[in-house]
């Protein structure tokens, strides 16, 4: 969800102004995403399921659980 909108927002806005802080909490969101998904298409999901909630609970306090838009204004506010 989040790494499918940054990369709509790059492709179609450019790069936003982010701090470092702030752009690697956007590289960390997308490859958390990454690995939850790659867990959840692994399709065993009893002998990982520690493993997804564990990644989950990352992300959720990486983006606070905003929505993607809400999160990229909240890390350019930050950045600033």
């Amino acid at each position: 969800m989040y790494a499918k909108y940054f990369s709509l927002l790059i492709k179609t806005q450019g790069v936003p102004h982010l701090d470092g802080d702030q752009w690697r909490r956007l590289q960390n969101i997308g490859a958390v995403e990454y690995h939850i998904q790659r867990i959840n298409d692994m399709g065993v999901k009893h002998s990982l399921f520690k493993e997804v909630m564990k990644e989950q609970s990352k992300l959720d306090r990486l983006t606070k659980k905003l929505p993607p838009e809400e999160l990229i204004r909240e890390m350019i506010e930050l950045s600033r």
